[in-house]
């Protein structure tokens, strides 16, 4: 007798990249239970078993989205042989090519979820998943500024912290404008056109 709940040659991996790519699209307030099941092509059952409800899926899901999706554009930032001002602008204009990427839903899994947080419809635990990542993002982007400062190559009483802001406002922003529909080659050379960072 077969056993009922896990589908036969069911991938977790997989699943989960579909979930995430579900969440992005949805956010988890717009993501059913049935959005899940049909596109990772598992029931329910299966999906409880391998991933707790929807909310432990969901926080599954944001780590596979930084780590697979947000985390590598980083490495822009540490080419030292370029400026800061270009290395900022390589990984903005990186960010940018990913949100309005065809192959994917547009826009940011973090900020369209960040913006569903204020709602107060999703979980303590769902909510604290996002701003954890953001913090992650804010720190990361901190320690950049504040290494610059300590290399000499940023004056000495520069607001780092106000930088970080500046730049966490450009990214979430051009998620927005890439999920309303505007071209990567848009949102780059406005990006490119405008920049300063003094």
């Amino acid at each position: 007798m077969a056993t009922l709940g896990r589908k036969r040659g069911f991938d977790k991996t997989e699943a989960l990249h579909t979930a995430t790519l579900i969440f992005w699209q949805k956010g988890f307030v717009g993501t059913s239970l049935s959005d899940l099941t049909q596109g990772m092509g598992i029931n329910k059952p299966s999906l409880y078993a391998a991933f707790g409800n929807k909310a432990t899926l969901f926080i599954s899901a944001t780590e596979h989205y930084v780590s697979q999706y947000a985390a590598p554009h980083f490495a822009k930032l540490e080419n030292s042989e370029l400026s800061i001002e270009q290395r900022l602008i390589d990984y903005i204009c990186s960010i940018i090519e990913m949100q309005c990427d065809q192959h994917l839903p547009s826009g940011c899994f973090i900020s369209l979820c960040a913006a569903e947080t204020a709602s107060l419809d999703m979980p303590k635990e769902t909510i604290k998943a996002i701003k954890n990542i953001q913090t992650l993002h804010e720190t990361r982007l901190l320690a950049f500024f504040e290494q610059q400062v300590s290399l000499g190559k940023l004056d000495k009483n520069v607001d780092c912290l106000a930088k970080t802001i500046f730049i966490l406002s450009l990214i979430h922003g051009c998620a927005v404008l890439a999920r309303s529909g505007k071209s990567a080659e848009q949102i780059k050379k406005a990006i490119i056109d405008n920049f300063q960072l003094n």
